[in-house]
């Protein structure tokens, strides 16, 4: 009888151990799109513009445009990448975006990286921020969603030497 209880436990270990674990990854996984849900209120801050020569102010295409955080902290600002970028279009403009982020004040450092070597000639990195102070909202949802915000920055850089 013994025997017999002993398998029976064990079993009823394996598939209780098989269910949790299964429920685990199942909880652990992004089905939202992305989004915090249940409580944590989010805003698309969206950054687009246009990417010019300085000399000639003529489009560029072909420059990477990377957007990161910029958060205070007890030793100062520092930077976090996001992993947003896009590559600027024949017609020099470009539209990057945080999705998903807190709906307050926000700042965000864009950077701007000629990739295409002299294909349309070389131009110089250029950093900038852009800041959403009291940003408008467009779109939300009227609940934990309060939309979309936009800024424009148009840049234009300068060609290395």
């Amino acid at each position: 009888m013994k025997v017999i209880r002993f398998k029976f436990l064990k079993s009823y270990n394996s598939i209780i151990t098989l269910l949790l674990s299964f429920l685990g990854f199942a909880s652990s996984c992004d089905i939202w799109g992305g989004r915090a849900m249940y409580g944590t209120p989010s805003a698309d801050f969206i950054v687009k513009g246009k990417v010019e020569s300085a000399g000639e102010r003529r489009p560029i295409a072909g420059i990477k445009v990377e957007l990161s955080k910029e958060v205070d902290t007890e030793k100062g600002k520092m930077s976090i990448d996001l992993d947003h970028s896009v590559s600027a279009e024949k017609t020099g403009t470009y539209t990057v975006a945080n999705n998903g982020g807190f709906p307050i004040d926000q700042t965000y450092k864009v950077k701007f990286t000629d990739i295409d070597g002299g294909l349309n000639g070389e131009f110089e990195t250029l950093d900038t921020t852009i800041v959403f102070q009291n940003p408008k909202y467009t779109g939300g949802d009227g609940s934990w969603y309060n939309g979309s915000t936009e800024k424009e920055l148009n840049v234009k850089l300068k060609t290395k030497k």
